[in-house]
C-alpha cells in the first residue's frame, strides 16, 4: 500500500515544529496558527455521490505555489473534494500544545476554493503511545485521548471539513501498529465518534478505512477485520464505511467471481453490514489508485474509469477518492511515487482526461448497466457491478445471479450460481425449483433443495436420473473401479466404465 504517506509524516514532522514559520508564512493563504477559523464559504460543496482526490500528506508541507497549484488544478479539472490528513502526531506532538498552522493554511485555502473536504484523523504523537515514544503508526494507548483530540478537531473546522475518517488502514500493522486489533480500533471509534458530533451534528464520520488485504503477518482481512468490529460493538458509531479497494492487475469489476478480490471483499463487506443492522450505510472508496510505475498510463487510465463506472453501479457504494493528485516522482520505478493523474510537472495523464471527461459528462452509465435495469426487483437489489464471465454479462444479485443470454435473460439461484463458479459454465436453463441445466460439453446438472443442498452432477449420470428419483442428496462420490455414484432422495446411479449407468430405487 501507501507506506511513502508514513514516511512523509514522519521526515515532516520535526520541521513542522521548529520551522513553522516558515512553512505556513505565505500572506495569500495563511492563518496565524492559533487563530480562529472565519466564516464557512457559503458555496462551498457537500460531499457527494462523485469522484474527489486523496492527498499522502504532502500538502501539509507543500510550498504555498504548490498549493495554490493544486487547488488551481482540482478546480479546473472539476474535481470537488479532497481528502486531507489531520495528523495528531504533529498537531499536538507537546501534549496540550496544540499547533493547527499547517492544518488551518490547507483547510482555509481548500474551502475557500469551494471544495469539500474529507479529514483523515490519525498518527499518534510520542507522548500518547504507550510505552511513550514509539513511532507514529502505533496506536493510541488511550482512546479517551484520541477521542478528545477528534473532538477539538470537529469543533475548529465545523463548516469547514464535511466528513471525518477515523483512521488509515487500521487492518494493517504499517498504519496501525504494533498489530492489527479490530477490537482496539472499534473503541477509537467509541471514542471519536460521540466527540466529533458534540462539537459538529452534521459532520459524517466514517469507520473501517480498510486496505484490501488477505491475511498474513500483520494484516488483516478487511471481511474479517469488519465481522470482529461489530462483535467488539462497532454498530452506530458510524455513519458510513471506507475501504481502499486497490488492485492493480484486474479491473474491479473483473473480480467478481475471484476470491479475494476487492469486488468480492466489498461484496462481503456490505454483507456484514446489512447482518448488523447497517445496510442503509453507504461504503466510500477513500482511496483507490493504479501506479504507472507498474502498468502503462493507457491501463491506468482504463483502471481508474473502469473503476469509476463500475464503483458507482452498485446501490450501497459512496464517493470515490482517487489516490493520488500529482506523482510524486514521475518515471521512479517504486510503485508509491506514481499513483498520479498528472506527472510531477503537473503536466496530465490519459487517466486525468478520463476523469475529467465522467464528470464533465454527469458519470455516463454502461450500456450493460442499462440493459440489466430491466431484470425484474423481485431479484432483489444489486450486490455486484455488471461483469463478464466466459464472454457473457452477468451480475450478482440479492437473491440470484442473473445471466445475459442470447434468448435473454436467465437466473440462477445464488446457491447454484456459487457452486458453478469456479467451472466458468453458463446456464442453459432456467432454475425449475429442484435444478438447473449448465452449458459444460460433458453434460452439468445442479441441483439444490432443501432436502439434498445444492449438488454437482454430470452427464452421464443425469442421462440416467427421473424425477421419482428425486432430487440428488451426494456429490459424484468414487467408488472402486474408477465410477461414480450419487445418492438421490428416493435411490442412487452408479456409473462404471464397464458397465455404465445403474439406476437402484
Amino acid at each position: 500500500m501507501t507506506r511513502t504517506r508514513i514516511r512523509s509524516l514522519l521526515s515532516a514532522a520535526s520541521v513542522v515544529l521548529l520551522s513553522s514559520g516558515l512553512l505556513w508564512s505565505g500572506p495569500s493563504l495563511v492563518a496565524a496558527p492559533d487563530s480562529p477559523l472565519g466564516p464557512p464559504v457559503s458555496q462551498a460543496q457537500t460531499i457527494a455521490n462523485s469522484v474527489g482526490v486523496s492527498d499522502n500528506g504532502g500538502l501539509l508541507w507543500a510550498s504555498d505555489a504548490d498549493l495554490n497549484t493544486t487547488l488551481y488544478m482540482l478546480s479546473a479539472a472539476g474535481i470537488g473534494s479532497i481528502r486531507l490528513s489531520i495528523p495528531w502526531s504533529n498537531i499536538e506532538y507537546t501534549q496540550n500544545q496544540l499547533q493547527w498552522g499547517a492544518v488551518d493554511r490547507v483547510v482555509n485555502a481548500v474551502h475557500a476554493k469551494g471544495i469539500s473536504i474529507l479529514g483523515i484523523i490519525a498518527y499518534t504523537p510520542p507522548w500518547a503511545t504507550s510505552p511513550v515514544g514509539q513511532p507514529l503508526n502505533t496506536r493510541p494507548a488511550s482512546p479517551a485521548a484520541y477521542g478528545q483530540f477528534a473532538g477539538k478537531v470537529a469543533a475548529r473546522y465545523k463548516g469547514k471539513i464535511r466528513a471525518y475518517e477515523i483512521w488509515n488502514e487500521p487492518n494493517g500493522a504499517m498504519f496501525y501498529g504494533p498489530t492489527p486489533d479490530a477490537a482496539g480500533y472499534t473503541q477509537l471509534l467509541k471514542a471519536a465518534y460521540p466527540a466529533i458530533k458534540a462539537a459538529d451534528k452534521q459532520a459524517t464520520v466514517l469507520g473501517g478505512s480498510l486496505g484490501a488485504v488477505e491475511d498474513a503477518p500483520g494484516m488483516t482481512n478487511p471481511v474479517t477485520f469488519t465481522n470482529q468490529m461489530y462483535a467488539a460493538g462497532a454498530a452506530g458509531y458510524f455513519d458510513a464505511f471506507s475501504y481502499h479497494p486497490y488492485q492493480y492487475t484486474v479491473k474491479f469489476a473483473e473480480g467478481v467471481y475471484l476470491d479475494h478480490s476487492p469486488a468480492r471483499q466489498v461484496m462481503d463487506i456490505r454483507a456484514a453490514m446489512v447482518a448488523n443492522g447497517d445496510g442503509a450505510k453507504k461504503i466510500w472508496a477513500t482511496e483507490y489508485g493504479v501506479p504507472t510505475a507498474v502498468v502503462s498510463e493507457s491501463v491506468q487510465n482504463d483502471m481508474i474509469t473502469h473503476f469509476i463506472t463500475k464503483w458507482r453501479e452498485l446501490p450501497y457504494t459512496g464517493p470515490i477518492y482517487l489516490y493520488q493528485l500529482r506523482d510524486q516522482q514521475t518515471g521512479s520505478s517504486d510503485p508509491e511515487m506514481t499513483f498520479g493523474l498528472m506527472n510531477t510537472d503537473w503536466t496530465g495523464k490519459p487517466s486525468l482526461w478520463g476523469v475529467m471527461s465522467q464528470l464533465s459528462g454527469g458519470f455516463p452509465r454502461s450500456a450493460e448497466y442499462t440493459r440489466f435495469q430491466s431484470v425484474p426487483t423481485t431479484l432483489g437489489a444489486a450486490l455486484t457491478p455488471v461483469f463478464t464471465i466466459s464472454g457473457t454479462w452477468a451480475q450478482i444479485r440479492e437473491n440470484a445471479v442473473v445471466f445475459e443470454m442470447p434468448n435473454g435473460f436467465i437466473a440462477s439461484p445464488r446457491a447454484v450460481a456459487e457452486a458453478v463458479r469456479y467451472t466458468g459454465f453458463l446456464p442453459t436453463t432456467g432454475f425449475n425449483g429442484t435444478y438447473q441445466d449448465f452449458n459444460s460439453p460433458y453434460g452439468l446438472r445442479v441441483f439444490s433443495t432443501d432436502i439434498g443442498g445444492t449438488r454437482l452432477i454430470g452427464g452421464g449420470i443425469v442421462a440416467a436420473w427421473d424425477p421419482t428419483l428425486g432430487p440428488a442428496t451426494s456429490d459424484e462420490v468414487p467408488i472402486a473401479g474408477g465410477g461414480v455414484r450419487v445418492q438421490f432422495q428416493y435411490g442412487s446411479i452408479t456409473w462404471t466404465p464397464g458397465a455404465g449407468t445403474t439406476v437402484t430405487r
